[in-house]
């Protein structure tokens, strides 16, 4: 079994955040219907939690049909259309629309100067590792994969390469509800269809170049393009 490099959980609202993890478990893990979940134990060392929490969790996720439990053998991962899939995800944040409505506008203001920044300041070594999140982002996908973290660690990088200390405290701190957000939009872009994630490509690639060329117009006509249409995809798609 694959060991996942986890965030660590939060202790409000426990049981959903282990829900949320265990989710996306599942679809790095690309499990199909049939296959085994960890155990408790399992889970328990993976999360660093209580198996209580882990427990309350599986029982969400068994009266949602996502997954069953047999006897002598675990949890087993049902069989589920893709809306079904990333519904725990997106009604918890829906519940929290407004918040989500506000990180999102909070990222065309912050991420739309610092890739105009950056475009003017990022040392040739910061451009490299840009470049390489964003391989690593394509790698991922091809593969399978979701790539949460690369996509992160691509704007984060971007924010870090303006410079500007202050965008990157700010960014920091809004960062798990970031995270948040772009679980919803990477799950549905692999639920749709394989070129919402190829056209993700597309725009990361628009956005490297006009760093690489020092492009500031274009660096920021770029990034807003990318977290408009990310955003258009996020509230056509999550209800």
């Amino acid at each position: 079994m694959t060991r996942l490099v986890l965030k660590n959980i939060k202790k409000k609202n426990l049981y959903e955040e282990i829900i949320s993890e265990i989710i996306q478990y599942i679809q790095e893990e690309n499990l199909k219907p049939g296959d085994k979940l960890p155990t408790e134990n399992e889970f328990v060392e993976i999360f660093q939690v209580s198996k209580t929490a882990i427990r309350e969790a599986l029982s969400v996720l068994v009266a949602k049909g996502i997954i069953e439990k047999r006897s002598g053998v675990g949890s087993i991962l049902k069989g589920i259309n893709g809306s079904t899939f990333i519904e725990p995800i997106t009604q918890k944040l829906m519940m929290e629309e407004q918040t989500l409505k506000e990180i999102l506008e909070f990222r065309r203001g912050v991420e739309v100067e610092s890739a105009a920044l950056a475009a003017q300041r990022a040392t040739i070594e910061q451009l490299e590792a840009i470049e390489n999140a964003h391989l690593e982002l394509i790698e991922v996908n091809r593969n399978g994969g979701i790539g949460i973290e690369e996509d992160y660690r691509f704007h984060s990088l971007i924010i870090i390469s303006s410079g500007n200390s202050i965008y990157e405290t700010i960014f920091d701190m809004i960062s798990p509800t970031f995270l948040e957000a772009l679980k919803v939009s990477k799950n549905q872009s692999k639920r749709l269809s394989k070129s919402y994630l190829e056209e993700a490509h597309h725009e990361h690639g628009r956005i490297l170049n006009a760093l690489k060329k020092r492009d500031v117009v274009e660096a920021r006509l770029a990034m807003l393009d990318h977290l408009e249409k990310n955003e258009m995809k996020i509230w056509n798609n999550a209800r």
